[in-house]
């Protein structure tokens, strides 16, 4: 994606030994930045963004269109990281961001911004639901947008809580300001609930990557990975035959090849969507397993159940896995990889960026594709981290919600790009320059899916139903995903079908 951001304090450190190829001399330099000396390109001109131009006037053409916003109160609604309580700049670049946004958007349109915030009564519950259930009931309509975990909106699906803004005029999908394809991803029968992208901030923190340890690479001659991935040849197979290098590593003396699998990221990087559609628009779940998903698993769980291949926390969705630190010795993935335990480790861009308040040096990549056939990389939207906007069936003026939801998502890209994502992910996490061309590629190639959002209620207790069983898909046999996958779906399913009938009943009327 959750989530916090951080205000990172970050020092910056030397570049990391060259990069080179299995049994090569070690001398080909691919990197010579000083990062205590250099500016390692935070404020490279070729980072100039031209949309940032056009922004102002889009949103000074909106505004003088839009006059009738005026006088009028938005109240925003959700967590507070996406809502500081403040009214003016602090000097924190990240919550001046926010702030930024919502004072422009005060003076454009002449309207006042409230941000109201979510009390969490019941730690088992998501507030921003349970109050939005309560104002939706009452028909008060108190908020204009909110905000939340994705994988607690299922409940207002089911409660008939949101407002479809596929009838929404001022969005436009086709601008730069919003991820290519979200009316399809998010879709259901033609209906909108649930907007992504740049509108909120944690859309730059919750893409899956890798980090790979650069002394580790060096310590065992690595290829050049990065040149791998630009020549569009980084697939699984690729992957495994350069880690390979890496000798197994059965006392756990040594280093371990691949750390943290993620199952819903390895299977959608193979180009595979965890939800299916019929021709009415209608997701579903198949009753069992789909043979491609199956032979993900198969495969995988060869590499990452490997204890000589692979840290991993093997039968953690039944609460049967080894205690992480009497197991490893470290309290956590971090800590082994910046003690040089690990080459290649599956995390988040939010991750990458924390990391880098560590003493490891390391590159940041895309997921592998899924076989030479594939196109494109496919980096998925991580499901444990990403927030969603969406709005309150209570609503009392559509069409102002309307409006500054597109100057939320277009001021969104002006204020949060600069500073998640081109200070913060491409300035001072990366550590060379071929990792801030990988960012590029993995954010060009994000992609969203429905299952957390249908696969979780308001109860926090767990990721949901078939999440939670793919998180291990790739750690644990493809039989054991098998044997239980049935029963997932099929609660999923019914989940769905409740959703699908109050679509269907709302067209009808």
């Amino acid at each position: 994606m959750l989530k916090k951001i951080l205000a990172l304090l970050l020092v910056l450190l030397m570049t990391a030994p060259a990069i080179v190829a299995c049994g090569d001399t070690g001398n080909e330099q691919k990197s010579t930045v000083d990062y205590e000396t250099e500016d390692a390109g935070e404020n490279d001109p070729a980072d100039t963004d031209p949309l940032m131009g056009e922004i102002d006037k889009y949103i000074e053409e909106l505004a003088g269109i839009y006059t009738d916003l005026k006088g009028k109160t938005f109240t925003n609604f959700g967590i507070g990281w996406e809502a500081p309580e403040k009214n003016e700049e602090t000097g924190d670049v990240m919550s001046d961001a926010f702030y930024f946004r919502q004072r422009e958007i005060e003076e454009a349109f002449g309207l006042t911004w409230v941000n109201q915030l979510a009390v969490n009564v019941d730690p088992n519950l998501s507030a921003t639901v349970e109050d939005i259930k309560q104002d939706v009931l009452a028909g008060v309509g108190a908020y204009d947008a909110s905000y939340g975990n994705g994988m607690h909106c299922q409940n207002l699906l089911i409660n008939s809580a949101l407002y479809d803004m596929s009838s929404f005029e001022t969005l436009d999908f086709e601008r730069q300001w919003w991820p290519e394809g979200i009316e399809e991803t998010y879709g259901i029968m033609g209906a909108l609930y649930f907007l992504n992208g740049p509108i909120i901030s944690s859309f730059y923190q919750d893409g899956s990557c890798i980090v790979f340890n650069k002394q580790v690479a060096e310590d065992y001659g690595l290829e050049d990975v990065y040149s791998i991935v630009r020549d569009g040849d980084w697939t699984w197979d690729k992957m495994f035959e350069v880690a390979a290098c890496v000798p197994e590593n059965a006392n756990g003396s040594g280093a371990y090849r691949y750390a943290n699998p993620n199952g819903p990221s390895t299977i959608m990087s193979h180009d595979i969507a965890l939800t299916y559609f019929d021709n009415e628009g209608k997701p579903y779940y198949a009753d069992s397993v789909p043979a491609e998903i199956f032979n993900i698993a198969d495969k995988f769980s060869t590499v990452f159940s490997d204890n000589s291949q692979s840290a991993n926390e093997l039968g953690e969705s039944s609460g049967n896995h080894e205690n992480f630190e009497e197991k490893y010795g470290y309290e956590n993935y971090n800590e082994m990889f910046e003690d040089g335990k690990i080459l290649f480790m599956f995390t988040t861009t939010e991750n990458a960026a924390e990391l880098r308040t560590l003493d490891v040096n390391f590159g940041i990549l895309p997921f592998p594709k899924g076989s030479d056939n594939q196109e494109n990389y496919v980096s998925a939207a991580h499901y444990n981290a990403f927030h969603n906007i969406f709005v309150p069936a209570s609503i009392k003026d559509p069409h102002k919600t309307d409006v500054v939801l597109e100057a939320m998502a277009a001021l969104g890209y002006k204020h949060f790009k600069p500073v998640f994502y081109d200070t913060i992910l491409k300035g001072r996490t990366v550590k060379d320059f071929d990792s801030k061309e990988m960012i590029d590629i993995i954010f060009n190639t994000k992609r969203f899916d429905l299952l957390p959002i249908l696969d979780k209620g308001a109860n926090m207790n767990s990721f949901g139903e078939m999440i939670d069983l793919y998180r291990v898909s790739v750690e644990e046999s493809a039989e054991t995903l098998t044997s239980k996958y049935f029963l997932k779906s099929k609660i999923v399913n019914s989940s769905v079908k409740n959703i699908l009938k109050n679509i269907e009943a709302a067209n009808q009327n």
